[in-house]
């Protein structure tokens, strides 16, 4: 019988001949980079990271324990902050945005919830439902609107439903159907998590997220999730809700209770990023212009790019191992530029993913079309 370790090598040559092995990539510091998820430029803006230095002489390098036996006056600041910027009554912060997804989602369940999830949604949702299933709640998938709609209508004898989002896809750039979704919430009397990592700080017209964009106004039946790890240029996630919502967060989700709470580094620069937000409103209408010249720009080399409402810019190719090797091309012609494989994106699917940066300035661009047209 193969050893441990020989199985291991034999699953990994599998996987590198069907172009599906995952590597961590060392980026050169002078490619442009096209995989970032610092949409406006904040992890390196200046103030940021003051705040964040100031952060780290007062309090230290780390949080030293979890939030319940000894926390800051920078968290509460920071989830004041937050809970104004969703215009939700109160927040809190987490380490990261996947710990809060599972947080989250199990907390609110029990054993009478039915959890209904897009199939489509980020890795860390399902993985937060499934989390809610092994403690009893049980978990239906949709594709649709219309499919979510038949499973409400049968579920009605649960005393608790959750519909799990996200807000953006993070891998399409594709926004859900929020004003359907928040419809279905109040008819049904179904509570809406939706996960607006890709959307708080882009979307809307001040980056409040997906909710502004839609023109909808918060209310009992949303439930905020995000991260301070894409425009916000920081680190951790966040949820924002009603204060009950975050009581029951504190007191019942392991996640939370468990765990050190968010360095004060990423406290305070993340603090500062909202205000940059609000003082640099420039920023957000740099990055859609960036967003639409890029995507113009490929489509017009003869790519498959799809301009969408975020800055996420999918360029289909299909095969994992063509993706791959275009990315491989661009990257050796000064731009990085990651190709997304199953089972992150369905078979058939493959993909490089482009997002989008304020900060990239016009000779940036020309040389991603330059690296582009050469790999056409």
């Amino acid at each position: 019988m193969p050893s441990f370790n020989d199985q291991l090598r034999a699953e990994l040559q599998s996987r590198e001949a069907s172009g599906l092995r995952r590597a961590i990539k060392t980026i050169p510091p002078d490619v442009i980079d096209l995989a970032s998820n610092d949409y406006l430029g904040l992890a390196r803006h200046p103030a940021v990271i003051a705040a964040g230095c100031d952060a780290l002489q007062a309090y230290g390098a780390g949080a030293r324990a979890s939030r319940l036996i000894g926390s800051t006056l920078l968290h509460e600041r920071l989830e004041n902050e937050i809970a104004r910027f969703k215009n939700c009554a109160a927040a809190l912060v987490l380490p990261s945005g996947y710990q809060v997804n599972l947080a989250v989602i199990a907390a609110l369940a029990n054993a009478e919830t039915v959890v209904f999830c897009d199939k489509r949604n980020h890795a860390s949702l399902i993985d937060g439902c499934r989390f809610a299933r092994a403690g009893g709640a049980a978990v239906r998938f949709y594709h649709s609107p219309a499919k979510l709609r038949a499973m409400l209508e049968k579920s009605s004898s649960a005393s608790r439903r959750l519909i799990v989002t996200d807000a953006v896809f993070s891998m399409d750039g594709d926004l859900a159907d929020l004003p359907q979704l928040a419809e279905m919430a109040r008819t049904f009397d179904a509570v809406l998590i939706l996960d607006d990592a890709h959307g708080t700080g882009v979307l809307g017209a001040h980056g409040h997220g997906t909710l502004e964009h839609f023109g909808l106004a918060p209310s009992d039946h949303f439930i905020n999730i995000g991260t301070l790890s894409k425009a916000i240029g920081a680190q951790g996630g966040f949820v924002a809700g009603s204060r009950e919502v975050i009581d029951w967060i504190i007191t019942a989700a392991r996640p939370f209770v468990y765990s050190t709470g968010l360095n004060p580094a990423a406290c305070g620069a993340a603090l500062a990023a909202f205000q940059v937000l609000q003082c640099e409103p420039q920023r957000l209408s740099c990055l859609r212009e960036v967003t639409q010249r890029l995507a113009a720009g490929l489509r017009d080399l003869g790519f498959d790019a799809r301009l969408q409402p975020s800055p996420i810019i999918p360029i289909m190719v299909g095969d994992a191992k063509q993706a791959v090797a275009l990315s491989e091309k661009l990257l050796a012609r000064g731009v990085w530029c990651p190709a997304i494989r199953p089972p992150t994106v369905p078979p058939g699917t493959s993909r490089l993913r482009v997002t989008a940066a304020a900060t990239l300035s016009d000779t940036d661009i020309e040389r991603v079309f330059k690296a582009f047209a050469n790999c056409r």
